[in-house]
């Protein structure tokens, strides 16, 4: 299980999806969109298939759009990128014969989750302490985390793949600073026994301080 979006990552980076897509996964592919207000359909589409849900992004002739919910296989309510999720979803304008295209980078995100959580010391087949992504309960600030270093490694791998390409090496580098910046000052909450609560608090990488 991610922490994060893609929608996450649009709203750091709105051009993301335009302009690395050769690190991207691309879930789908269609030329006959159809727009009215915010919702997207598409008689070519199974979007159910390509695991096209809330938090994904699509580019509608190139206009990147939050998913705001799958209403079902060749539906979906859409919005321009928003603020917060509760708000009400901004319409990206009516057409036909649209092409729409679904790029995700959840692959690279899953390998950041994989790593903060071995930061963490949470392992699911610890023999003394099982624990996985559902003893966080900071989930907001995992996101976070998880959306700074998915966008460090996704600019970091697209520069390996172009050559010497100061601009991505340099998103790169920020992006990593402000990961780690945010990893230092922020305690993640755990907890260990199950109840839902916090037992501990963890900083990334850094001694635990237990829930007396």
């Amino acid at each position: 299980m991610n922490f994060s979006t893609d929608r996450d990552l649009l709203l750091y980076e709105p051009m993301l999806f335009n302009d690395v897509p050769w690190v991207s996964q691309q879930r789908l592919r269609v030329t006959d969109g159809s727009v009215t207000g915010t919702m997207l359909t598409s008689a070519e589409a199974d979007f159910e298939a390509a695991q096209v849900d809330t938090g994904s992004v699509v580019l509608i002739d190139k206009t990147p759009v939050e998913v705001v919910a799958r209403v079902d296989a060749i539906a979906l309510t859409v919005s321009l990128p928003r603020a917060r999720v509760s708000d009400t979803p901004i319409p990206p304008g009516d057409g036909n014969s649209l092409t729409a295209v679904v790029r995700s980078f959840a692959p690279q995100a899953a390998l950041v989750c994989r790593s903060l959580l071995h930061m963490l010391g949470l392992d699911s087949d610890d023999p003394d302490q099982p624990l996985d992504a559902e003893a966080v309960t900071s989930l907001s600030l995992m996101a976070r985390l998880e959306t700074l270093g998915t966008l460090e490694r996704v600019f970091s791998s697209a520069a390996a793949l172009t050559g010497d390409n100061d601009a991505l090496l340099f998103k790169a580098a920020a992006y990593r600073r402000r990961l780690l910046e945010a990893a230092s000052r922020s305690p993640v909450q755990v907890d260990t026994n199950g109840d839902g609560l916090p037992d501990e608090k963890r900083y990334l990488g850094m001694s635990r301080l237990a829930r007396a």
